[in-house]
């Protein structure tokens, strides 16, 4: 009879809906000036359920999923065929150049960028804190979608290395681009003391989970 019940239970724990549907849309391509192929990137993120949820996730970045599983960015996954492509590097985000005259002028830069940190109070670290765990929270209303958009761009190199892993990147061969969300709660909030915990989460249920997409030709031929 334990058997059964358990049996009984696995099926139902199986066959239970996901609260989330990441699901790609489209990824369109454009040869730009300096050489480089750039990619727009456009998905969306769905409340499957009757409920409202709450989630922490940042949608402004897409890293390689190799690149740290603490990070609540949305990641993305590569395969040339069936086969993952494990390598990172490949993609680089929008590009966003700020220029300097000079040497002089670079180190300026720097220089205050890193007093500002270091001016900063510990109050006003926490509160910095704070602010960025904030501004990941997204929520959605029962049945609510979130249409997102990203643009990263291959700069056409085939030979990739991380390490001891290498990589070429066939040039006849169809590729594929996948994306994943790892929706934490706890892991984000190790740094923060427990009267930060309360007043960050309120009345807030997280969902948590890990959410795959559907996979998507990427053109990453000649």
């Amino acid at each position: 009879m334990k058997f059964i019940i358990c049996f009984l239970f696995s099926i139902t724990a199986f066959t239970q809906t996901k609260p989330i549907e990441l699901k790609i849309d489209s990824i369109n391509s454009t040869e730009t000036e300096d050489g480089r192929r750039e990619f727009k990137l456009q998905y969306h993120i769905t409340n499957l359920s009757d409920k409202a949820i709450s989630f922490i996730l940042n949608t402004k970045s897409l890293i390689p999923i190799g690149a740290g599983s603490l990070n609540p960015a949305v990641y993305y996954k590569l395969y040339e065929n069936e086969n993952s492509i494990d390598v990172s590097g490949i993609f680089t985000g929008e590009r966003k150049i700020r220029s300097f005259k000079n040497e002089t002028e670079l180190k300026k830069y720097t220089d205050s960028l890193m007093n500002y940190m270091k001016s900063r109070t510990p109050e006003q670290l926490s509160q910095i804190r704070k602010e960025g765990f904030l501004e990941n929270i997204q929520k959605l209303a029962p049945k609510e979608t979130k249409y997102l958009t990203a643009i990263f761009a291959w700069d056409k190199k085939r030979y990739h290395k991380n390490d001891v892993i290498e990589y070429y990147i066939e040039e006849k061969e169809k590729h594929f681009f996948e994306l994943h969300i790892n929706l934490m709660a706890e892991e984000l909030l190790m740094n923060f003391s427990e009267e930060e915990k309360k007043e960050l989460l309120k009345d807030k249920v997280l969902t948590k989970g890990w959410f795959t997409s559907n996979k998507m030709e990427i053109d990453l031929s000649e």
